[in-house]
């Protein structure tokens, strides 16, 4: 284990030094935490201003990082013609190397899991549905370490995942009859990333309460703009770590458009979490009421796979006046 970690330790000290080249200190810190999930270089003021914008979901090691990653290397290897078995096994070893290295976090055991099946699947000739998936995954990690349901970024990754799977098409059904019915292409294909985001927002806002006394209210718009520039800032980060090993002077050109992408998202973060309504405070928040808010929570996403798919935007609404109630209810210390 000593060596173990002696091996990771040094790869991180590398992986600092490649980040160097072509990137500011600040910018780096960023990019380090994206990267290797440590945020130990970043300002305390810059990692508030991440998480009163609400994302700072993108500075740890989660299950979206792992999607990108290994998204991009099997259509990488697809590209180049290499066999399906072969992809896929070279694609979930690359994955898991990569959780390795950045310690093993729960969140990315447990979207390895998922991604393993995902890519284990069409070789065995089986067909995904996304709730066995979430039920088998859970079965699996929790029956290697139980601990981890004591774990925020393991509640976090559960809860906005099953936010996704549960309220997305209602949520979605409800902004297309209402904000976006008068819309045309190309704004209305905004209501699918909009309904993710606050789908996933809204399932782990509770957790997010209980644990850190805030819960963001303007995440839902900032990260319209976080999410899809986490991805190729990920890729830069890792490719740059990577050739700077090799030869420094390549990770510059790698770096600088990285660093490009990096003021975009810290702008963007500081320019959200200046505004007077970034945020609402809910300090004191018990298990009990974290229990509450997703007991009200079952009674709508019953209905709505009980009831016709007419009834979809009325029960997102009921949701939402839900959601609103009881964070309202929590902030004012009324409960």
């Amino acid at each position: 284990m000593g060596e173990e970690r002696g091996w990771i330790g040094q790869l991180h000290r590398r992986t600092d030094l490649a980040l160097a080249y072509g990137l500011r200190p600040r910018e780096a810190a960023v990019v380090r935490g994206m990267v290797l999930g440590d945020r130990s270089l970043m300002p305390q003021e810059l990692q508030k201003s991440f998480q009163r914008s609400g994302i700072t979901h993108v500075l740890a090691i989660s299950g979206q990082h792992v999607v990108i990653l290994a998204t991009v290397i099997y259509f990488a290897m697809r590209i180049l013609a290499i066999t399906p078995t072969i992809r896929a096994g070279l694609t979930m070893g690359l994955v898991w190397l990569y959780i390795l290295i950045a310690g093993a976090p729960p969140s990315a055991i447990r979207a390895g899991v998922v991604a393993t099946f995902m890519l284990a699947a069409p070789l065995l000739g089986r067909q995904v549905s996304p709730l066995h998936f979430m039920s088998t995954m859970l079965a699996l990690v929790l029956s290697y370490n139980p601990q981890l349901i004591y774990s925020t970024g393991f509640q976090l990754s559960v809860a906005a995942v099953l936010g996704i799977l549960l309220l997305t098409k209602p949520l979605k059904s409800l902004l297309e009859r209402t904000l976006l019915r008068p819309l045309k292409s190309p704004l209305a294909q905004l209501s699918n990333l909009i309904c993710v985001s606050l789908a996933a927002q809204l399932a782990t806002s509770p957790i997010v309460a209980a644990t850190f006394d805030e819960v963001s209210i303007v995440g839902v718009m900032t990260n319209l703009i976080a999410v899809p520039l986490s991805g190729p800032i990920l890729i830069l980060g890792l490719l740059g770590s990577l050739v700077g090993n090799i030869y420094p002077l390549l990770a510059y050109p790698l770096n600088a458009c990285n660093g490009f992408l990096v003021t975009i998202l810290i702008q963007s973060a500081q320019g959200a979490s200046s505004l007077p309504f970034a945020s609402v405070r809910t300090p004191g928040v018990p298990l009990l009421l974290v229990g509450l808010f997703y007991a009200g929570c079952v009674p709508p996403i019953v209905a709505e796979r009980v009831f016709s798919s007419g009834h979809k935007s009325l029960w997102a609404a009921l949701l939402l006046m839900w959601s609103a109630l009881w964070l309202v209810l929590v902030a004012a210390g009324q409960i």
